[in-house]
């Protein structure tokens, strides 16, 4: 009996017909898998959150510092007794959770720092914390205002208390890392002089876009998610979203708040009236 096999034609047909489903199929998988990174990601923002919250039940509604003047008692190290795990502090696309041999400071490697944005106020005519979550102490490296409850931040659900910034870029640009335990890595301080120690920059929307990290928009804020154009934020009201990183402080020379000389727009700014 006589069998009839596939002509070569008919052959080169089928290849390129699942050539082209897996063109099409591919970017999709691709896009899935990034997709599920992401939202697990924002489920460990989201259990930080509330690990935040049963700290300060414990403090009287104080926050936790970010870090203490002896670069030490990083935020993580005081949050993790609340979670149970030091998994959640790792964002599946940040690609490198090892830390420098032979460091200065201690701990794991972390994917997320605190807002201890800090700087001069204009208004009051010293330097000041204008974050959440910075140097602790009555007067850490001669900041006021340094231990904040959230019984005194007029916007809650629009001022950041968290976001994404990954050890592997600390690695990548030559700083010891997002320590868990120690170092300047574990907070965002908008302080150029501490990216020695750890890139500190926060956004700001005016800067160019082709700049290095952390000189950038997007300061030291990791982005990986969302086809590389978003970060994750974890807000003080426990709400975590997806962001342009640019988008928390578009211009921080715009809409200035008389009460401490910073931007309204900056979600970065804990004390801003509007």
């Amino acid at each position: 009996m006589n069998r009839k096999g596939f002509t070569l034609i008919e052959l080169l047909v089928v290849i390129a017909i699942i050539a082209i489903l897996a063109a099409i199929l591919f970017p999709v998988f691709a896009q899935v898998r990034e997709k599920a990174r992401q939202i697990n990601c924002t489920s460990n923002l989201k259990q930080i959150g509330l690990a935040i919250i049963q700290y300060q039940q414990d403090y009287d509604g104080y926050f936790p510092g970010g870090i203490d003047t002896n670069w030490q008692n990083a935020w993580p190290s005081n949050v993790q007794p609340y979670v149970k795990s030091i998994a959640v502090f790792s964002c599946p696309d940040d690609t490198n959770q090892s830390l420098i041999a032979g460091k200065q400071f201690d701990g794991v490697g972390v994917s997320y720092a605190s807002n201890g944005y800090s700087g001069w106020n204009s208004v009051l005519g010293e330097n000041n914390e204008f974050g959440v979550m910075g140097f602790s102490g009555p007067n850490g490296l001669w900041l006021s205002n340094c231990l904040k409850s959230e019984a005194v931040i007029p916007q809650p659900s629009a001022t950041i208390m968290i976001a994404e910034k990954h050890n592997a870029d600390l690695i990548k640009y030559g700083s010891e890392g997002t320590e868990s335990f120690a170092g300047g890595g574990s907070i965002f301080t908008g302080m150029s002089w501490m990216d020695e120690y750890g890139p500190n920059e926060i956004p700001n929307g005016t800067l160019s876009t082709t700049a290095a990290y952390p000189l950038g928009p997007n300061g030291a804020v990791s982005v990986t998610h969302g086809g590389n154009q978003l970060a994750n934020f974890l807000f003080i009201d426990g709400h975590v979203k997806a962001m342009h990183p640019s988008q928390t402080n578009p211009n921080p020379y715009a809409n200035i708040d008389s009460n401490d000389g910073q931007s309204n727009d900056n979600m970065w700014d804990a004390i801003r009236q509007q």
